[in-house]
């Protein structure tokens, strides 16, 4: 069952590609098939097989030999190993109705952020749609995780806010408020303030191994957030008991 879950995550990281690069462009999803953004030839079924046609073309657009970049396999091996991981921590229950949107959400946020400076809201909204209806049919209480969605609006807003305050411009975007509503929808409250606070420490050491990979980042350079935000959340869906107990260890709280 495991590797089904792994395959489906391959077949879905491909469309996630489409995903990555078309809403970013104003491009629907629907439009078309894919095709090479070089030369513009349609791939047909034999160039859209997750990872092997990649590797079979040797990373090269059959019709024109443009570079296909690695992220294109990158996205759908991430997505399937986040699939099989989701299987091994939740099984074949329920509860994947709320992670596999869940996490489908945060890979596609993640990388478009990454890219563009920008959380598409659409992939939000759906993402976030189906991962309720999840919660609703897991029976997970849906007072806590609307609760949660409130608090991650609010504890980012006042981020958002104090931080417009200080540098006397929008210094925060207002899309990772929307995000933090989004991922406190999934976790609810407890988790969603422990995702808050992790998305800063790794974004710090986002920050820390750049500098140290000779990369400068200047102090008023804008930098994504995002992909901190996500990884912060993908790992407190997993470990989020786990880390608090931690903590209650440590501090005795």
């Amino acid at each position: 069952m495991g590797m089904i879950f792994f395959l489906f995550g391959l077949v879905l990281g491909s469309f996630y590609n489409v995903v990555i690069y078309r809403l970013p462009n104003s491009e629907t999803i629907s439009k078309g098939r894919s095709h090479c953004p070089k030369c513009g030839n349609t791939l047909k079924a034999i160039d859209l097989v997750p990872v092997l046609s990649w590797v079979f073309l040797r990373a090269k657009c059959r019709y024109c030999k443009a570079p296909i970049a690695w992220r294109y396999p990158f996205v759908e091996l991430l997505t399937g190993v986040v699939f099989y991981v989701s299987y091994i921590f939740f099984g074949f229950t329920p509860l994947n109705i709320i992670y596999l949107p869940f996490f489908s959400m945060l890979i596609i946020t993640a990388f478009i952020d990454f890219d563009h400076m920008v959380i598409c809201e659409e992939v939000l909204i759906f993402c976030s749609i189906v991962s309720f209806i999840g919660v609703i049919l897991a029976r997970q209480g849906i007072a806590g995780h609307l609760l949660g969605a409130a608090i991650g609006f609010a504890i980012y807003f006042l981020v958002y806010f104090g931080a417009k305050l200080a540098y006397k411009r929008e210094a925060f975007g207002f899309g990772d408020v929307i995000l933090m509503a989004a991922i406190g929808l999934v976790l609810g409250v407890r988790d969603t303030v422990l995702t808050s606070l992790l998305a800063f420490y790794l974004c710090l050491i986002m920050i820390i191994i750049t500098r140290a990979l000779g990369k400068r980042i200047k102090l008023k350079q804008e930098i994504p957030f995002g992909p901190s935000m996500c990884i912060a959340a993908f790992i407190t869906a997993l470990y989020g008991q786990q880390i608090y107990g931690l903590y209650r260890h440590i501090f005795g709280a």
